[in-house]
């Protein structure tokens, strides 16, 4: 213990003075708080997303002739599918109100400047042609595009109305319409040139930005092959992704749509065929560097077993149990987790590490895999791991598992330990004036 103390107070100070640095930046504090402020969202869905999708088909069955299964996939979609709407609006508030400028007008412009910067598709639904949107460019494909809108377009709004870029109404005019009106010119702007950015990736292959976020970032997948090294390599760039805000979904979906597809089916022949498994161990290294979701969240939560802090208390309750069945959205907005420079090194090497020592004690524990067994993405990884593989592989999940919980844990104590102090100064600075009072 001594040792892991000396570490963690290496760490704290090397740390500190970088995290104080970055803590005071505004549009830091707005991406915190923005983000923490969307926690009701992906909270108040998680139980319905692990209801839906539990795999019993006698349950799966009722779901479907009640159509509480449409319903549900349909509130999911409208909810947990759409965070890059919800994460957009509520940072955009919270960065103008800082400012001082009217945040509800802050908000409804960056609202405005990324619907309009979406790609609008014509469609036939009851035979009547529609335009509609992509729900992925509001969810997973968009949360990169609106990160940088919400870093670039209240920004600008606030610049333009504090060098009084306005209307100038009568002090006769009521406040309630001088408010909506005196924003006009500094609108006009900000429009102009999304529109002109807009235009211009119409001149390019990609055609919108949303498209050549995607297909930017997909290319690298193309080099990577079915290797577990490749496998390691690819989820600690997802982790870095989801660091920064570009959520992994349509690179994992593209890896596992070009590769892992491939891999399993070639699995499940030679199993059939009573085969050795050509690629057993790719994919027990992808169930010991996928844990609780992206960057391996489930190992902080245990760390979150050991707060001091009312906040990390309370938060545990939170985020825990969504984890098991690997829902990381509450952690990872809620935390946040996300640009949070504390957590930068263990969310990414979580995977690095626990997979090169996944691989190892692949070639030193036997395991009986089975690659028949098909499970939802809500099913607890323990659970999945001992029916896949019994004791063995469980037991490997389980020390990859702990080695997250390692990683994650200075990390955390630093941060809980930081935020402990601050409610404890809070905590007396109130005792000291109601002493006064």
């Amino acid at each position: 213990m001594k040792k892991f103390d000396k570490f963690q107070n290496m760490l704290e100070k090397a740390m500190t003075p970088i995290i104080d640095v970055i803590g005071k930046n505004k549009s830091i504090q707005a991406l915190t708080k923005g983000f923490m402020n969307t926690l009701p969202i992906s909270l108040g869905v998680v139980v319905l997303a692990v209801l839906i999708n539990l795999p019993f088909e006698g349950w799966q069955t009722f779901l479907a002739n009640t159509k509480l299964q449409t319903a549900g996939m349909e509130l999911i979609s409208s909810t947990l599918s759409l965070l890059a709407i919800y994460a957009l609006i509520t940072i955009s508030y919270s960065f103008t109100q800082q400012e001082g400028e009217n945040a509800l007008i802050g908000t409804i412009v960056t609202l405005g400047a990324f619907l309009a910067m979406m790609p609008v598709y014509t469609a036939e639904i009851d035979g009547a042609q529609t335009s509609v949107f992509l729900t992925a460019n509001m969810g997973s494909s968009g949360i990169f595009v609106a990160m940088i809108l919400v870093l670039i377009i209240p920004r600008l709004y606030c610049k333009l109305m504090k060098k009084n870029i306005r209307i100038k109404l009568p002090d006769s005019v009521p406040p309630m319409v001088s408010d909506s009106l005196s924003p006009s010119i500094a609108s006009v702007i900000i429009f102009t040139g999304v529109f002109f950015v807009k235009w211009a990736f119409t001149l390019t292959p990609w055609g919108d930005i949303f498209s050549f976020v995607t297909d930017v970032i997909s290319k690298p997948i193309m080099f990577f092959g079915a290797s577990p090294i490749s496998l390691i390599l690819f989820y600690t760039f997802c982790n870095l992704l989801w660091f920064f805000g570009i959520h992994p979904n349509p690179l994992t979906n593209t890896y596992h749509g070009v590769v892992m597809v491939a891999a399993l089916t070639a699995n499940i022949e030679a199993f059939v065929a009573g085969e050795p498994l050509p690629y057993m161990n790719l994919f027990i290294v992808l169930s010991c560097i996928y844990i609780g979701g992206n960057g391996n969240t489930l190992g902080l939560c245990l760390s979150m077993l050991f707060a001091k802090s009312e906040k990390y208390k309370s938060m545990r309750k939170l985020v825990i149990v969504p984890n098991i069945f690997n829902i990381n959205e509450p952690i990872i907005f809620g935390f946040p987790l996300m640009l949070n420079p504390i957590y930068f090194i263990p969310m990414v090497t979580t995977s690095l590490i626990s997979g090169f020592v996944a691989l190892g004690l692949t070639q030193i524990i036997p395991v009986a895999y089975n690659p028949t067994i098909s499970m939802s993405w809500v099913v607890p990884g323990f659970i999945v791991t001992f029916l896949r593989g019994g004791i063995p592989f469980l037991g490997i999940w389980l020390i990859c598992l702990g080695i997250h919980f390692i990683l994650y844990l200075p990390f955390f104590k630093m941060d809980d330990n930081k935020t402990y102090k601050e409610e404890q100064e809070l905590a007396r600075q109130k005792g000291l004036h109601t002493d006064i009072a």
